[in-house]
């Protein structure tokens, strides 16, 4: 620096040798101002050199979560601390007249300045002074940028704003620079960038702007709360009229006829929320995405594409809406339904409806109790293992499993028992007995765990629920056991249901194809859900449809969950707050809202489920339409499917004795009976006490008449001579009094005492 002011004072003297002492002076002072200037020069460049951008043009402008449907349609958009919404887009998506009268009205010399206007700041310091206070600033464009881009706690003055400015202009271009501006401005109502104020304000993207509609909204940034357009729309408009003619004195709008057509004719202003077609199945999105780590609660900015379709989603929404204002009167006040396809296994549809003082519990995540509807992975169990057949025969009485679990009573709903039934009746018309006797076969525990692997979170362990887990005690919810019948549709492939586009898929194979399409064929039977439900039920679709309802004790839930060859749907219908429904079955409270939707999918093109073919791996066999065994001559009929290797090689006529059907011990209550629909006898000729049971303890109810406390006493062998005490009884009907009691039984030269306490 000494070198260089020698360097100068030479060059000075040698040019003002010889002058006159005014020449001198003047010399003197020019080359003092050239080193002044020099000096400024060189300390500005090295000031320039050394101040530090903010660190937030790193990085992308805010931006919120935009969730959209499978084809792009925006579903909802996730507000975060910044913005409500924030939508960046590059400067060619901002329309044709945005940028430019944006420019025009805050920076006109944008495209000619380094970062700083010099003149602006010239004539704002002249207009300060001249009204002793500041009433302008001459903030460019680009030193807003490095204002917004600041840390509030950390601004340092507008010096600092003019050297970062004259840096940034040398590393990024003007587009660069005017598009993140554009994209950081608050537009008012917490829209942050262009794209975000035009859909709130005119619902259009900023692209299809029109000339004044850009001249309203670049307008709203210079004071945003002030301006607001929902709540003070005429100061919105006259700062629209003030920048028009602006624009005009700049020259940027022709003048006449078209500057005074937008000054009469402002922007009509609209307000256009962002959609929110979905919001539970949002919650289900969020819930399994994880959480951005830059942004403490919040997703990633961007566009998560979900598997959801909108059109079926609003179809689901609209019959959720009619099934629940015809269902009020029932006791039904809340639903929720679930489709799913089956081929992907993605979530077409989730959406839930009803009492709005609940509407912040999602009805189709919730674990709810889901009665039968779990019946249909235990046949499909022993089907796959081969330890029980579609026609085998089960126990449909009140004591078949008591050997089994003793202290465990299921019931059927309608009090009534058929005796022997093949499992396709049983699972048809969803008879309880036979689906805890099956468990008893495979095991309990092991299904338990079974039934968790086809993706049902139960809410615990096996040894919270015990057996009667397969009539509903375990929780699940809506989405999970859909999920779980689309894999039985898939033919026993089973994964997570999946609710983006990019979820990967991680299969698991839990049953063959052949065990599935046997039990969905089941499912599809109108005529096995006869007993239960009768031929006319709402699940008596024209098209051949899989199947099944689940009704949890006290009428809580509804359960309807079937399947197509498309897709799965799964409808629950019940009240969140726990209240019992009117006492009505899921054939009632949720079933017309399923074959409504299923209606619908037919309609818009979605195939029935096959008939079954016979195969290397399946057959086809006539098998008696009473025993599930050969059929003797003449017997009527029916053909039934097996795995290879489990077709009935028994005749039917040995379970016959002169044409009257023998059938085992256990089911020698259900034949002393008056239920006994077949006329059938117990195999075994040995004479029993059937009830009541030795060692059986009675409580005697001193407020009730001794007419409602009566013993009916049952035994395995008709015509039997009945003696309590000692004392011959004139009929099987004994009266319930305090005391140990002995009773007797005779018949045929045998038998039986059972010992009994009443207390």
């Amino acid at each position: 620096m000494r070198s260089f002011l020698r360097v100068v004072r030479q060059l000075a003297l040698s040019a003002t040798s010889g002058l006159g002492r005014l020449e001198r002076a003047a010399r003197w002072l020019f080359f003092a101002a050239l080193l002044f200037g020099i000096c400024l020069a060189l300390t500005i460049e090295s000031l320039i050199r050394s101040v530090s951008l903010p660190a937030a043009l790193d990085r992308p402008p805010p931006a919120t979560t935009v969730f959209t449907d499978m084809r792009g349609a925006t579903i909802a958009v996730l507000p975060t601390p910044d913005a409500r919404e924030s939508f960046p887009v590059r400067l060619r998506d901002m329309g044709e007249w945005l940028p430019a009268v944006t420019v025009g009205i805050e920076d006109a010399r944008f495209w000619e300045h380094h970062g700083v206007d010099f003149r602006a700041v010239a004539g704002a310091a002249l207009r300060n002074l001249r009204n002793w206070r500041v009433i302008s600033g001459a903030s460019t464009i680009t030193q807003q940028v490095i204002k917004i881009s600041s840390p509030r706690n950390g601004r340092r003055g507008k010096v600092h704003e003019a050297l970062a400015a004259l840096k940034l202009e040398r590393k990024w271009g003007k587009k660069r620079i005017l598009e993140v501006y554009l994209n950081r401005l608050d537009y008012g109502n917490r829209r942050l960038g262009p794209e975000a104020a035009a859909r709130a304000y005119f619902g259009k993207p900023a692209r299809d702007l029109s000339l004044s509609e850009a001249i309203f909204l670049a307008g709203l940034p210079q004071s945003p709360a002030r301006l607001n357009p929902w709540k003070n729309r005429d100061a919105a408009i006259a700062r629209y009229r003030r920048n028009v003619k602006r624009l005009g004195a700049i020259g940027l709008l022709p003048p006449g006829a078209a500057m005074s057509s937008l000054l009469r004719n402002p922007p009509r202003i609209g307000k256009h929320d962002p959609p929110n077609e979905a919001p539970q199945f949002v919650e289900v999105v969020r819930n399994r995405i994880p959480e951005h780590p830059r942004r403490a609660g919040g997703l990633a900015p961007g566009r998560i594409v979900t598997s959801l379709n909108i059109d079926l989603q609003r179809l689901a929404m609209r019959l959720l809406r009619e099934h629940l204002s015809a269902a009020s009167s029932l006791g039904v006040n809340d639903a929720a339904i679930v489709i799913i396809e089956n081929t992907t296994g993605a979530v077409r549809a989730l959406a839930c409806s009803g009492d709005p003082r609940r509407a912040s519990l999602n009805s189709a995540i919730e674990p709810r109790s889901c009665g039968s509807a779990l019946k249909p992975f235990l046949y499909l169990a022993a089907i796959d293992q081969r330890k029980l057949t579609a026609a085998s025969l089960l126990p449909d009485t009140p004591d078949a499993i008591s050997g089994e679990y003793g202290d465990y009573d299921p019931q059927n709903y309608s009090k009534r028992y058929l005796g022997p039934v093949r499992m396709r009746e049983a699972l048809g018309s969803s008879l309880n007995v036979p689906a805890v006797f099956t468990l008893s076969q495979l095991g309990a525990r092991d299904t338990f765990e079974f039934l968790r692997k086809w993706g049902l979170d139960f809410p615990g362990s096996f040894d919270e629920f015990g057996a009667g887990f397969v009539l509903g005690n375990a929780p699940v919810s809506l989405l999970e056991l859909a999920g779980a019948y689309a894999g039985i549709a898939r033919g026993g492939e089973v994964w997570v249901p999946r609710l983006m586009t990019g979820d990967r898929v991680e299969s698991r194979r839990l049953a063959s194809r052949e065990a599935c399409a046997i039990l969905a064929d089941i499912l599809c039977d109108n005529r096995a859900r006869l007993a239960g439900f009768g031929l006319s039920s709402p699940l008596n679709l024209p098209e051949r449809t899989a199947v099944k309802t689940g009704t949890s004790s006290g009428f809580r839930d509804g359960w309807c969950i079937g399947f197509n060859k498309n897709h799965t749907v799964g409808v629950w219908a019940g009240n969140l707050d726990g209240r019992p429904m009117g006492e009505i079955l899921a054939v009632r409270s949720a079933a017309p809202l399923w074959a409504a939707m299923m209606g619908s999918l037919y309609a818009a093109g979605d195939r029935p489920w096959p008939q079954l073919e016979e195969s290397a791996s399946l057959r086809s066999v006539e098998v008696a339409a009473e025993t599930g065994l050969l059929p003797r001559p003449n017997e009527p009929v029916v053909r039934e499917w097996f795995l290879p290797g489990t077709e009935p090689v028994t005749n039917a006529s040995a379970l016959y004795v002169d044409g009257v059907l023998q059938l085992p011990p256990e089911y020698a209550a259900w034949c002393a009976g008056p239920q006994n629909r077949l006329g059938a006898a117990v195999r075994s000729r040995g004479l029993r006490i059937l009830f009541p049971k030795d060692g059986s303890t009675f409580c005697y109810n001193p407020a009730m008449s001794k007419a409602q406390q009566m013993l009916p006493l049952q035994s395995s062998l008709q015509g039997c001579v009945w003696s309590l005490n000692g004392q011959i009884l004139e009929r099987p009907l004994i009266p319930l009094e305090r005391g140990t009691w002995t009773l007797i039984a005779q018949a045929r030269g045998q038998t039986a005492v059972s010992n009994f306490v009443v207390e």
